[in-house]
């Protein structure tokens, strides 16, 4: 009996050390304050900002979050400040035991860049409009033409087809937009243009517009020509350079 007492009783104290161990040692980490901030790029990449931009975005209270007590940190409000970067498309920020608070970024990426008469921006992976950067200049087609920024979706959703193409990423250099929701394709080889039409059946017309390519290509045929239309199913359409008697 004594020894079954003396046991529960063993239990109880050790029990009650480790909540007041574990109480001490959380007060402490609550009041110790932020040693280092530590700010990672998401695959490495720190292309459109950088460092110091993020360091100002790390601001609570008007005060930097280095040499602020631990508890005092609002991370969620600290995400939320990072967020409202244009630059930014996701952040994930934390504290660590050592007292460094990390931040890893996620940068936009763009994917073409638009320019109609004194606006020029970039629009990315989510369709949206992305300001341009002093630090880096993003090599992605150029946008022009008419009614673009009531159609970034669409035009997100032409550009992700160019990109996904091994043989369009490579030759596609810029894109033009028309009032009846036409396109017209800029190619780099031999500098002609492709007539696209509307995005329907997109995925058809660049299948045409590849084969033909490989077999003009074959020919020697691809520098006799100034326009390609593809507009129509399942027919490629050549105009003749005027060197040739268009």
């Amino acid at each position: 009996m004594i020894r079954k007492v003396f046991t529960y009783f063993k239990i109880v104290l050790l029990t009650a050390l480790v909540i007041f161990l574990y109480g001490f040692a959380s007060e402490r980490n609550e009041h110790k304050k932020v040693t280092q901030l530590l700010i990672e790029f998401e695959d490495g990449e720190n292309k459109y900002m950088n460092l110091q931009m993020v360091n100002k975005l790390l601001i609570q209270n008007s005060k930097t979050a280095l040499k602020q007590p631990k508890s005092v940190i609002d991370l969620h409000s600290l995400e939320q400040s990072v967020l409202k970067h244009p630059m930014v498309q996701d952040v994930q920020i934390s504290l660590t035991i050592e007292g460094n608070l990390k931040a890893k970024v996620k940068q936009r990426k763009p994917i073409a860049r638009v320019k109609i008469e004194d606006q020029s921006y970039y629009i990315d992976t989510q369709g949206k409009s992305m300001p341009l950067s002093e630090l880096h200049s993003a090599r992605v087609p150029i946008i022009t033409g008419e009614l673009i920024n009531e159609n970034l979706r669409e035009i997100q959703y032409l550009i992700e087809k160019i990109s996904n193409n091994e043989f369009l990423s490579k030759n596609i250099v810029g894109v033009h937009r028309f009032k009846n929701n036409e396109y017209e394709l800029y190619s780099r080889i031999e500098d002609y243009v492709i007539e696209l039409g509307t995005v329907s059946k997109v995925d058809e017309k660049f299948k045409n517009l590849e084969a033909f390519y490989k077999k003009a290509a074959q020919d020697s045929l691809l520098n006799k020509y100034s326009r390609i239309n593809i507009k129509y199913h399942k027919q490629v359409i050549c105009t003749k350079k005027e060197d040739y008697g268009v």
